[in-house]
């Protein structure tokens, strides 16, 4: 597990939203091993994807590993995992490896972790550095936990709202651009609804945008947002031999 660092001066990207409809649905680039999602989402490159939902911390530990999963089954990739919420949870990986005959070890050092503990770190780490480190370690998975905790903390003064508001549309605008630019799956999650606005800026920026509940043992799994798969919902057991609420 790798921490970036590295700072990169922040770029101008081009939107090219005419690409990912040329992409075939049918073939997902990344997938849960989970065949009722699975057949509700296809993840490809080149997305940005919102996981709205407590379960979502579930399933993305669940993506890095199955993303370093080797070829034909996954991507056989690097991830880069940017924590906004601090819950990235090793343990968690560890279980999901085991389950997927993996060395945990290994796929730990495959993940590539930095921390945010402001609003201003984590734009900064998005903005400035996320770049840099999607070319140093080629990754095609990138997942930032819980991206609004950080735009919402009590700290954030009253009259340094409207700012945070617009760093995070910006933030989330340039998660939209850096998918596409390196045609990278990048997953962004809330854990929790705390502010109306900036969940709805998040779904306007991200190309894919799913519902995710936990409910009576089941999860239900709502897509909310895709640009060429119809909006449906299914219900299914959680991923892995344990329970989400093991994990939770």
């Amino acid at each position: 597990m790798v921490q970036f660092t590295s700072p990169l001066a922040v770029q101008d990207f081009v939107k090219v939203d005419s690409l990912l409809s040329g992409r075939q649905a049918s073939h997902p680039d990344l997938t849960f091993g989970v065949e009722a999602l699975d057949n509700v989402l296809t993840l490809n490159f080149g997305q940005f994807v919102a996981f709205h939902g407590k379960p979502a911390l579930v399933l993305s530990m669940l993506l890095c590993v199955r993303a370093t999963l080797p070829q034909p089954l996954g991507p056989d990739c690097d991830v880069v995992f940017a924590d906004g919420g601090n819950n990235f949870d090793p343990y968690s990986i560890s279980d999901f490896s085991i389950e997927h005959v993996l060395d945990a070890e290994k796929v730990l050092e495959r993940l590539h972790v930095s921390r945010a503990f402001t609003h201003h770190q984590l734009a900064c780490l998005i903005i400035d550095k996320l770049p840099y480190a999607i070319k140093k370690f080629r990754a095609k998975l990138i997942v930032v936990s819980d991206i609004t905790q950080l735009f919402c903390d009590p700290d954030v003064r009253d009259d340094d709202k409207e700012d945070a508001l617009r760093i995070f549309a910006k933030t989330t605008r340039t998660l939209r651009m850096l998918a596409r630019k390196y045609q990278s799956l990048i997953v962004a999650t809330t854990l929790e609804l705390r502010n109306t606005l900036m969940e709805r800026t998040l779904t306007h920026a991200a190309h894919v945008s799913v519902g995710i509940e936990q409910k009576a043992g089941l999860m239900e799994f709502s897509l909310l947002k895709h640009p060429h798969l119809p909006l449906r919902t299914a219900m299914t057991s959680p991923p892995g031999v344990k329970t989400l609420e093991t994990y939770l």
